[in-house]
């Protein structure tokens, strides 16, 4: 056998709130929704990547999203150990039946519903899981395919634009033992609708668990360009319809990759970018002023926030910083070298909705915004051509 120096490594950690002392407040849908029961554990998945002297720290959480201030003090608790933290990438799920790690969703108008006690927790979990996969890596081979997951998906917003492509990727030791599975789908995991009060790391949760249970190791889902809304066309909102998609996704998955060939990846190469955004979001302003976002100091007109692009060869990755809708997302993948190509949604931040600039509408209300209600939870009007140009750059640098 030849040598293998292309590392992988994977390791997890549970981060299910207790139920039994302060409430817990859900994210995704209405103010005051507390958690009465658990579903689907959520989790922390690490999954990290060493070549030569470059490594990258994917980490998958079930959670509704971060923003890059929460980034940033993972970054520098990793650094104070030791890690360089260039290479981290904290995906969220943005599983609607996470609590309230952004502060939009507490008890009333007014009052985040962020738990930092909890919040803490979670980026402890992210340092460790991180520092363990990076620690623990090991040499691999790599498979990757795309397919489609057909009848799960649909587009609340435009319902003629629908990305339903399943990448993935396969990291297998040299015995043939599985070591992770990097699943990417573009719909929001939200199974579970508004009326549900489960904890549950919905389908995606669901599908990572069916991967483990039939090839092993570590399987991880970050989610795509969902915005606009991708939403599961499903009848059951329940949890047998969160196990239903999750094993139809991860079927999808498996059976893709039992048709690819495994080989070394030829490199890992990542490039990273800074990108300032103008802040013309009433609504956000309102809730800077009111504390229930976290303040960004300086980045009260202009919001800084980043894209990463990591290239495999065979694969490329691209993050980014919130609700991509599918139109710039099928943009992005079309730039990309292929064959397989992984948008990486709700990463290192999470500044809301992106549009194409030619498709928003500025909302009359931005209070009750009625069909606009994706411009009304957006930075502003060129936020989706500036992320565009930015990570354009990248791919192309």
């Amino acid at each position: 056998m030849t040598e293998l120096n292309f590392l992988v490594g994977a390791a997890t950690r549970q981060i299910t709130p207790a139920l039994d002392h302060q409430p817990v407040f859900l994210a995704g849908f209405q103010q005051d929704r507390r958690a009465t029961t658990v579903d689907l554990d959520l989790y922390v998945r690490a999954l990290a990547l060493r070549h030569n002297d470059q490594s990258v720290m994917l980490v998958a959480c079930d959670l509704i999203g971060l923003s890059r201030y929460d980034i940033a003090d993972i970054r520098a608790q990793l650094a104070a150990r030791g890690v360089d933290p260039q290479g981290l990438i904290v995906a969220c799920t943005h599983t609607h039946s996470a609590p309230d790690t952004l502060g939009l969703w507490g008890p009333q108008p007014g009052e985040s519903g962020i738990n930092l006690s909890y919040l803490s927790l979670v980026k402890q979990a992210i340092i460790d899981a991180a520092i363990e996969a990076l620690t623990f890596c090991c040499p691999v081979r790599m498979r990757s395919a795309s397919t489609h997951l057909h009848g799960f998906v649909q587009n609340l917003r435009s319902p003629e634009v629908i990305d339903n492509e399943v990448t993935t990727i396969q990291f297998v030791k040299q015995d043939g033992e599985v070591v992770a599975t990097l699943l990417n789908l573009a719909c929001h995991p939200e199974v579970l609708d508004g009326s549900s009060t489960c904890l549950s790391s919905d389908y995606a949760g669901a599908a990572c668990a069916a991967v483990e249970a039939a090839v092993g190791g570590m399987a991880l889902h970050v989610s795509g360009a969902l915005g606009g809304m991708l939403s599961p066309s499903i009848p059951e909102r329940t949890a047998a319809g969160v196990r239903r998609m999750g094993q139809a996704y991860a079927q999808a998955a498996l059976a893709a990759l039992s048709e690819a060939t495994l080989s070394e990846p030829i490199k890992l190469d990542l490039r990273q970018a800074d990108i300032a955004f103008p802040q013309q979001n009433p609504l956000f302003i309102q809730a800077l002023q009111l504390g229930i976002l976290r303040p960004r100091p300086g980045e009260e007109q202009t919001l800084i926030s980043e894209c990463l692009y990591v290239d495999l060869g065979p694969v490329q990755i691209v993050t980014i910083p919130g609700e991509l809708l599918p139109r710039l997302g099928f943009m992005l993948k079309m730039a990309m070298p292929g064959p397989c190509r992984i948008l990486a949604g709700i990463a290192n931040d999470e500044l809301g909705y992106i549009l194409p600039d030619d498709e928003f509408v500025v909302p009359t209300d931005y209070f009750n915004p009625g069909a606009q209600y994706e411009e009304s939870m957006s930075l502003g009007p060129q936020t989706g051509s500036i992320l565009l140009q930015a990570i354009l750059n990248l791919i192309n640098r």
